[in-house]
């Protein structure tokens, strides 16, 4: 499979959407309810093809606007980590937080109420 940046970008705004759309928050409040909906980013961005395919992992790092610096990767990986474990999990954490970015953005770009 062939993966592109703007599929990648794509899928971002995708899961992005998706967490709001399931945890909306009490009231319609997007603003609420975040530590459900930062689990379901999680896990949806832990099950991404960008992150379970190591040839993947290399678009979310060119197209992330957050990758994670090595010491943050080293502190987080598994002391025998080798480099792809260290690669994918920099590929994770670079994800979840473009998602989670863009989750802010949706919700600021919301009407105010």
């Amino acid at each position: 499979m062939t993966w592109t940046e703007s599929d990648y970008l794509r899928t971002v705004t995708d899961i992005a959407e998706e967490a709001l759309a399931e945890y909306p928050g009490p009231g319609g409040n997007l603003a609420l309810d975040d530590d459900e909906r930062r689990d379901y980013v999680s896990e949806s961005v832990d099950g991404s093809e960008y992150i379970i395919y190591y040839s993947a992992n290399e678009i979310v790092l060119r197209a992330s606007q957050n990758e994670p610096d090595g010491a943050e990767v080293r502190a987080l990986s598994a002391k025998d980590a080798d480099w792809r474990t260290q690669r994918a999990l920099a590929a994770y954490l670079a994800m979840e937080a473009d998602v989670l970015a863009e989750v802010e953005r949706l919700i600021a770009a919301q009407p105010v109420a």
